[in-house]
């Protein structure tokens, strides 16, 4: 597998015909590649990477399309829209850049290169074999009678100039200056961003979800009220024991609030972050002490309860007898009501939710907190579909203000609720502090 020889140096596609050692070498160039400086944090191009090859290497690269590549890697449907969703592309331009710094750093002395083309998701592969440059001895020059020929350069051994000493130094500063101020000219997805705070930590992220008790009832005393409830407006009379009355505690959930919970563990999976879950009532201080946390649900969720005073956008709700209207409010236009549910109870049906995502550096712990939740179940489920799929990002980058990476955030979105299903979320306004 060695290159030819002749030039200063020269690359030898292995990428067609490969014997077995030539796979196997290819394998441990990958490694060395995905477990460098350059790979490092960015579990999704590690990830991609890792699927290009392999898939190459196996023969299979007529499989690497861009629909067929963000099925398998990023768990989008088989016939999602890629221009709409364009994570394939974007992380594919990340690689080509990250496998750059790599080969100018770590990897400039490797002799086998992982090259991306342009235009192409199918990985190719090189060797490169560098040779010393012969010089031919340059002839004496003939001068005229009475001229003295120019002194020589001084010679250091090895027979280079001083000047030409100067050039490693110089490759040199210009290697630190790449690997310096490469990474604030790479782009980020602001997704990735958002929660790259959870990323740098060690500690498992701690997914908090909110329950309700249960309670049950005898069944004819359950068929009694559901005949009661389809007549005309009246009182139900009914004797109840207390005997019969069972409650559980923390017994029921939303299946909103489990798909949301389900979005968000799906997600952690995939970029190799550890998930524990606990319900938010079981959950101490200092259990959230010890880890990245991630609140789902507002209303009956102590925790998210309390920071949600805490912020700009906050939850608000209105019980006049038997109906409740919920909405979210301004703190800096003194509560305007910005974005209302108006029958949340008695409960009809739903056309609109609002939802809030809201990222801080929460002082009394210590820890990054995400908190996501709807007015109703369906803002919740939509929140954390957002905060997982990068297509629905793009509104957020023209409202989010400068240097929001590094600020405490919220996020309000609204979703469209037909027959019972939520649409697609909508960015209605981002807060940075």
């Amino acid at each position: 597998m060695a290159g030819p020889v002749g030039g200063s140096a020269e690359e030898q596609s292995i990428s067609t015909h490969m014997s077995e050692s030539d796979r196997i070498r290819v394998g441990e160039q990958l490694t060395r590649v995905l477990e460098s400086r350059a790979f490092e944090g960015s579990y999704r191009c590690q990830e991609l990477l890792r699927h290009l090859v392999r898939k190459t290497l196996d023969g299979d690269s007529a499989s690497l399309k861009e629909r067929l590549i963000g099925a398998e890697v990023f768990g989008r449907d088989y016939g999602y829209d890629t221009s709409s969703d364009a994570i394939v592309r974007v992380k594919v331009n990340e690689i080509r850049k990250r496998l750059a710094q790599y080969y100018d750093q770590a990897g400039r002395d490797d002799t086998l290169r992982i090259h991306l083309p342009i235009g192409s998701y199918v990985p190719r592969f090189f060797v490169v074999e560098p040779f010393p440059v012969t010089e031919e001895a340059a002839p004496e020059p003939v001068l005229p009678p009475g001229v003295n020929a120019p002194a020589r350069p001084a010679e250091v051994p090895g027979g280079r100039s001083k000047s030409r000493l100067w050039w490693p130094a110089l490759i040199a500063v210009a290697a630190l200056a790449v690997w310096m101020f490469w990474p604030h000219f790479t782009p980020r997805h602001p997704m990735d961003v958002f929660w790259e705070p959870f990323f740098k930590a060690g500690s498992p992220v701690v997914v908090c979800i909110p329950a309700s008790n249960r309670i049950f009832l005898p069944e004819d005393v359950v068929r009694q009220m559901e005949d009661s409830a389809r007549q005309p407006p009246g009182q139900i009379n009914m004797a109840l024991k207390i005997p019969d009355v069972r409650v559980v505690p923390n017994g029921q959930t939303s299946v909103q609030n489990i798909r949301a919970t389900l979005s968000i563990a799906t997600y952690l999976s995939r970029n190799r972050k550890p998930v524990q879950f606990g319900l938010a009532s079981e959950i101490s201080l200092e259990e959230i002490r010890r880890g990245r946390v991630v609140l789902i649900g507002g209303f009956r969720n102590p925790w998210a309860d309390a920071l949600n005073e805490q912020m700009r956008y906050k939850f608000e709700t209105s019980l006049k007898g038997s109906h409740e209207t919920s909405w979210i409010s301004d703190s800096s236009a003194k509560g305007k009501l910005l974005w209302v549910v108006p029958d949340l109870w008695p409960f009809g049906r739903q056309t609109i939710d609002y939802a809030i995502i809201s990222r801080f550096f929460d002082p009394s712990s210590g820890q990054t907190v995400i908190a996501l939740s709807g007015l109703n179940g369906f803002g919740t489920q939509v929140a954390a579909e957002f905060l997982t799929d990068p297509k629905y990002w793009t509104r957020f980058e023209k409202l989010a203000p400068r240097g929001w990476d590094r600020k405490n955030c919220q996020i309000v979105l609204e979703t469209k609720v037909i027959r019972e299903l939520p649409g697609p979320p909508k960015v209605l306004a981002v807060h940075a502090w």
